[in-house]
């Protein structure tokens, strides 16, 4: 009987974010998972119930000190890891950081060394420019994939040329499309169970409550919004280190009635469904599968412009700057909300590569080769 392929899919959290996502949804899709033998090796900073979603799906979760703590402890723990499992593939998922993972795969012999840009990082410091120069370089030597979710994450790690010349592959963040289809009675059920009436607006975000979701940018977005459109709330998903302070700040803003804090939920699609308009005003991102999965649900998308644009697969995605007052945005989400939804938008997705059903059979490939 063959020996499985052994695959190590290395993160830095687990908790309900883009990552996560993205993962669950390609592994989840593998034709054959019986031919694979998955770890996910996550730092010791996670939400258990995102942990549980992949030990439910049959995968092995390896916890080992997060960096943060320890450098030396989390270096020698992936060694040990590494060394007792014996992985033919190391997926690795921390962008910057994605060097020093796949030097020790090397060490233990893994013969595919997969290094994978899941954002563009912004920064006006100087220091910072420099410093991720030399880690781009460390990441370009240590793999022997490259990898990225987008343009503008494969440009940031890997270069223009890199990019332009297809050395880097780019694995679309693709979803199962029919189920995020906008789903009118999913919408009626979710309204109920968060006593929202059905003319009421629903401004909706799904991320970890972390500095680069601009959380705080957010709040301040609604609280505007509002002031104008009373009957209105703001749907939050997501769990994350910032997500007592933003807390605070919504009750500080007096807004703790209109603000709904759903955390981490197994049904994402169906709050897609309950939304009016999705808002991203991310300080940086690479491209996120939650503007793929909105776009599938048909939602007018309100994004900072600080995201890839290539994101904006219907033409449905509108870019503005987190450098704006909050009315520029508020103005837009008033003028977007007459837009009526349609079931027929994953259709125009599938033409596009974000169909999940097509777009695993490309990772099986570059596993198995």
């Amino acid at each position: 009987m063959p020996r499985k392929i052994k695959v190590a899919e290395v993160v830095s959290r687990l908790e309900s974010g883009g990552v996560e996502s993205m993962l669950l949804n390609y592994l989840g899709h593998f034709k054959h998972p019986e031919d694979f033998d998955i770890h996910i090796i996550t730092q010791d900073i996670n939400d258990e119930r995102c942990v549980k979603q992949f030990q439910d799906a049959g995968y092995t979760v390896d916890v080992v000190t997060h960096k943060r703590k320890s450098i030396l402890k989390n270096v020698i723990e992936l060694y040990r890891l590494m060394h007792s499992e014996r992985f033919n593939v190391v997926h690795a998922h921390t962008t910057l950081t994605n060097f020093y993972i796949l030097w020790i795969a090397r060490l233990t012999g893994a013969k595919k060394l997969i290094s994978h840009s899941h954002n563009s990082f912004v920064s006006k410091s100087k220091v910072k420019q420099a410093i991720w120069s030399v880690l781009k370089m460390l990441n370009k030597a240590s793999a022997n994939i490259w990898m990225a979710c987008g343009h503008d994450a494969g440009v940031f790690l890997y270069g223009e040329k890199a990019v332009r010349s297809g050395k880097v592959q780019i694995l679309n963040n693709a979803i199962e499309l029919e189920k995020y289809a906008f789903n009118p009675e999913a919408r009626d059920r979710i309204r109920r169970e968060y006593n929202i009436g059905k003319a009421d607006y629903v401004i909706g975000h799904v991320g970890r409550f972390m500095k680069q979701k601009n959380h705080k940018y957010l709040i301040d977005i609604f609280a505007e919004f509002n002031r104008r459109v009373p009957d209105s709330y703001l749907l939050l998903l997501g769990t994350g280190e910032l997500e007592d302070e933003i807390h605070h700040y919504v009750n500080d803003c007096g807004l703790s009635d209109r603000v709904i804090f759903a955390g981490s939920v197994a049904n994402v699609e169906d709050f897609y469904s309950a939304m009016d308009v999705f808002v991203l005003p991310s300080l940086y991102e690479g491209l996120p599968v939650v503007s793929i999965e909105a776009q599938a649900a048909d939602l007018p998308i309100l994004i900072s412009d600080n995201v890839d644009h290539s994101c904006d697969i219907t033409n449905n995605v509108n870019f503005i700057s987190v450098n704006l007052p909050v009315t520029i945005w508020v103005n837009e989400m008033i003028n977007l909300s007459a837009q009526k939804r349609s079931t027929l938008i994953p259709d125009v997705l599938k033409t596009k590569n974000y169909d999940i059903h097509n777009e695993a059979r490309k990772l099986v490939l570059i596993y198995e080769k």
